[in-house]
């Protein structure tokens, strides 16, 4: 089983920032209280699931040549996060690189770039909404962290998380990009981040 909380420590080699420094990252399970809240937020009760069209949505990019900066959507419905998300690639791929941002190449990354460009998107939405002092980041297990029981519908997502906190910004970056694969060609990277933001910013209104 899982342990209630676990902080990691891992030596990093951050080549950006040309230093070593300790990966510090507390992970802990998540539980049906706040699988409860979450779900009471998103839907209005704890009986509702996400739809389909919100499981099989992950950030994977397109592959025509002129539309490679563009993040697929497959059916309707969580479009307003990919707009969101899509914005902030944007930002990073015209404005983050002055040697870039010039000329229209800028909108025609390779994959390795794209997926940077991705990934400090997501690192720098996560801080905001954690109030530039933290984030949590949540990544599916493979199997349920706590037994579905009473008033709640178990939806094969919610009840796998397990909940990463960084407190550094350089250790967020540093994670995600150990894990851009959950968000970029998993099958529900949209769930995972929107279920990221809330927390990261709090589920307290």
């Amino acid at each position: 089983d899982v342990e209630a909380e676990e902080t990691t420590g891992e030596v990093i080699k951050n080549s950006d920032l040309s230093t070593l420094y300790m990966l510090q990252i507390v992970s802990k399970a998540i539980d049906i209280s706040l699988a409860k809240e979450l779900k009471n937020l998103l839907f209005g009760s704890s009986l509702c699931c996400f739809s389909e069209e919100w499981k099989i949505q992950n950030f994977t990019f397109n592959n025509i040549p002129q539309l490679k900066y563009g993040i697929v959507q497959k059916k309707g419905g969580p479009c307003g996060v990919l707009a969101a998300v899509q914005a902030c690639v944007l930002q990073r791929l015209i404005f983050a690189d002055s040697n870039r941002n010039k000329d229209i190449r800028c909108l025609q990354p390779s994959e390795v770039h794209r997926t940077k460009c991705l990934t400090m998107a997501i690192a720098d939405i996560l801080w905001r909404a954690g109030g530039n002092e933290k984030a949590i980041v949540a990544l599916p297990s493979g199997r349920q962290q706590f037994i579905p029981i009473g008033k709640y519908k178990a939806d094969g997502i919610l009840e796998t998380l397990i909940l990463h906190s960084a407190t550094r910004y350089e250790d967020l970056v540093v994670f995600l990009q150990q894990n851009i694969h959950q968000f970029e060609t998993g099958p529900c990277g949209c769930i995972l981040l929107t279920v990221s933001v809330i927390l990261s910013r709090s589920i307290n209104l």
